[in-house]
């Protein structure tokens, strides 16, 4: 059932067709310029009043000889005058022979609730409190804001609370410098970000790998026609080298909710 929230979205949209941005994305990741390491893909359905997004990630190449990984996440959640309000959240995660899944709901009192099979046997010193659970969105919602907000202001800026079930972080985005980008079907400008991860709270003193993650970059596609700009590469530093996710497919198609599809 639709939320109240997105009724009153609806009251108050305008006669015109609605339409719905669909993206299907695939990238694969390499490190030290030339080792492949695995592989993703990022599905998303953004119209001007909500979203729903699933990206999965797989284990490959050289990485697949020291922990198998595979993952599968959805979000979906409101957009409201540009601002992303989620609503629920899973991950499935395949991990050297362990599984986790990751159910979290935001009810529109904000209050946050988790179901998460197996529990979390630690949850971090100080743990995340409610206060910042209430403050943050799941990891794709973060995704889904900061993408719309390059996309519609052509700039690198802001802060993204994330929580994911147990780690709270803060994703910043700045700098930004124009350029044109060619590859894996697209070909068009893309809006070049620094990323920095802050963690917050959730984490353990052992935790040094999560808590220092270096300073990366994300592209954001700036597609014609489209207020949504998703990343088409994502790159981290490493001590001996880098690892960098590439878009190896561009799939793109404007839905008018109601009609055929057309591509731009």
């Amino acid at each position: 059932m639709r939320s109240a929230a997105f009724a009153l979205a609806l009251l108050f949209a305008t006669a015109a067709p609605a339409a719905a941005d669909r993206f299907s994305l695939t990238y694969e990741g390499t490190a030290l310029g030339v080792l492949p390491v695995g592989g993703a893909t990022l599905d998303a359905d953004v119209t001007d009043t909500d979203y729903q997004i699933t990206a999965s990630l797989r284990s490959g190449g050289i990485a697949a000889l020291f922990e198998r990984t595979n993952l599968t996440a959805t979000s979906s959640g409101l957009i409201q005058n540009g601002s992303v309000f989620w609503r629920s959240y899973a991950l499935d995660h395949h991990y050297s022979r362990k599984r986790r899944q990751v159910a979290l709901r935001a009810g529109e009192d904000g209050a946050v609730s988790a179901e998460i099979i197996p529990n979390y046997r630690l949850w971090g010193d100080p743990p995340t409190s409610d206060t910042q659970r209430r403050g943050s969105r799941d990891p794709l919602s973060s995704l889904i804001a900061m993408a719309i907000d390059v996309g519609m202001s052509r700039r690198c800026s802001g802060a993204y609370p994330t929580f994911d079930g147990r780690f709270h972080y803060l994703l910043e985005l700045s700098g930004g410098e124009l350029d044109h980008y060619e590859a894996g079907g697209y070909d068009g400008q893309v809006l070049e970000c620094r990323l920095s991860y802050v963690a917050v709270a959730g984490f353990e003193r052992t935790d040094s790998g999560r808590r220092r993650i270096p300073h990366g970059e994300v592209w954001f596609a700036l597609a014609e026609d489209s207020r949504f700009a998703p990343p088409v590469r994502i790159a981290t530093p490493l001590s001996a080298g880098g690892a960098v996710i590439r878009l190896t497919q561009w799939r793109r198609a404007v839905v008018s909710i109601g009609s055929d599809i057309q591509s731009p």
